[in-house]
């Protein structure tokens, strides 16, 4: 593989069970809600880009040892490689992504049932958010 090779998403929760999601209203049509992520830079592991993307969008700071893998898809161009992990609370969260996305905390319900997630992680996270909903 090379230049991106990882595509990452967490799925970040505090004690209290929310998730937050972010999304972005200058993309294209349809705009999903979408777990933090990104592609990776040079040379990166997948814990290390998921880990600075989560601090870009969100504010949020975890160490890449604290990340749990989930999933892990070879996509061809790049392996999709998603994560959980849990932070204290979301104190440090910022109201708006380092590029202007919006950024919201959701049940874990509530995301199950929204139609404006995005339909991959969904698929993907679905099991996971329902052991967090009960």
């Amino acid at each position: 593989m090379h230049e991106s090779e990882y595509s990452v998403a967490v799925l970040i929760t505090d004690k209290n069970g929310g998730v937050p999601l972010i999304r972005d209203p200058k993309k294209p049509a349809p705009v999903y809600w979408k777990l933090p992520g990104g592609r990776s830079e040079e040379g990166e592991t997948a814990e290390q880009c998921a880990a600075r993307e989560l601090r870009e969008e969100t504010g949020l700071v975890i160490k890449p040892k604290d990340l749990v893998q989930i999933y892990e898809e070879n996509r061809g161009s790049h392996m999709l490689v998603i994560f959980k992990a849990q932070v204290k609370d979301f104190s440090m969260l910022n109201e708006f992504g380092n590029e202007g996305e919006e950024i919201q905390i959701f049940t874990p319900k509530i995301i199950l049932g929204m139609a404006d997630f995005f339909p991959n992680h969904k698929r993907i996270v679905a099991g996971e958010l329902l052991k967090l909903s009960k």
